[in-house]
């Protein structure tokens, strides 16, 4: 596999150095699952400053409909003759009806009933008992509904991260029509001869700059091409379906989105975007996930996405993968 990247200089006449010659480089890479292509801007390094967590308490007043009192009174319900329960439960984890759904099969899953967690207080057993309450809709999708393959569990963490609600909750979704995201791997997968996953996995390896970890069922490693401020990817050793996301492996995801979620906050962001993606019935497209941190950018709070990403489908980041990994390596062991 390889790592496409190209090194730009944009030069002219610099204020900051008696308007000598000069200038500054960037760096365009390919991501080697979809194609797509990020920009690296080496901008100096900037160490945001700690998030006010008052304000976030402040704003965070009205009414919730995830909050224990209301859940079972204003969510919809399942269609019995197309699931087998009317909401799934899984400890404190509810999951329902997305009332302003995507696509045919929308989904939320309320984490726990506690309405604001904050990005240091989530536990294994939130995260874990939460999603095993998204695959248990998974599981009913297939069996009644087998041409919906292109399913994934998501998670928006905050309002920065598109999250409408503050109240913990995932978003699940299983549609006969690929995300664009799915093309596009799809596409690479028909012009290799190779399992593009395992390729990856193999490359990274190798490489060894920006690969984290192997655990048992998963890969951990910091995108070559981020989607975002950085863009930690598991994937994993082999092809399951979300029925199998349980056990050992459901384990090891929870721990490595803590280990994830707390590397984040220690570069003071308390924001993210999570997409799990599975394709039932294809055994060349490997589960896998992929976290990016969303944050605005100070001193004018400024979003970190604009026209390159938004019309141009083009990300941007200020942080080289490479630095990341090194970063999250010293504490993925340790935590």
């Amino acid at each position: 596999m390889e790592f496409k990247k190209v090194l730009k200089k944009a030069t002219f006449l610099d204020p900051l150095n008696g308007f000598n010659q000069g200038g500054r480089e960037c760096e365009i890479r390919t991501d080697p699952l979809t194609g797509r292509n990020t920009r690296i801007l080496f901008f100096p390094a900037r160490i945001l400053p700690e998030p006010d967590l008052e304000i976030l308490r402040k704003k965070d007043v009205g009414f919730c409909p995830f909050c224990t009192e209301n859940i079972d009174k204003i969510t919809p319900k399942f269609n019995p003759e197309l699931f087998s329960k009317e909401r799934y439960r899984v400890g404190e984890a509810v999951c329902f009806p997305n009332a302003f759904p995507y696509d045919e099969n929308g989904a939320v899953t309320v984490m726990t009933e506690k309405h604001l967690v904050l990005i240091d207080e989530f536990t294994p057993e939130i995260i874990k008992d939460a999603v095993s309450c998204c695959v248990e809709f998974l599981v009913d999708v297939k069996e009644k509904q087998p041409e919906a393959v292109y399913q994934s569990i998501n998670w928006n963490y905050l309002p920065i991260a598109g999250s409408s609600i503050v109240h913990p909750h995932l978003q699940i979704t299983a549609s006969s029509i690929p995300t664009n995201y799915y093309s596009d791997v799809l596409k690479t997968m028909q012009i290799t001869n190779h399992n593009i996953f395992t390729d990856l996995v193999d490359s990274e390896t190798a490489e060894d700059k920006r690969f984290i970890s192997r655990g048992e069922y998963y890969s951990w490693m910091i995108a070559f091409a981020p989607e975002g401020v950085f863009d930690l990817m598991a994937v994993s050793h082999e092809y399951f379906e979300p029925c199998d996301l349980k056990g050992g492996r459901l384990e090891e995801l929870v721990a490595g989105i803590l280990k994830t979620i707390n590397f984040i906050k220690s570069n003071n962001i308390i924001s993210y975007n999570m997409s799990f993606f599975f394709l039932p019935g294809n055994n060349e497209f490997t589960p896998h996930m992929r976290i990016c941190p969303r944050t605005n950018v100070p001193p004018l709070d400024t979003s970190e996405i604009n026209y390159m990403k938004m019309l141009h489908n083009e990300p941007m980041s200020t942080m080289k993968p490479e630095l990341v990994a090194e970063e999250i390596k010293k504490i993925w062991s340790a935590v």
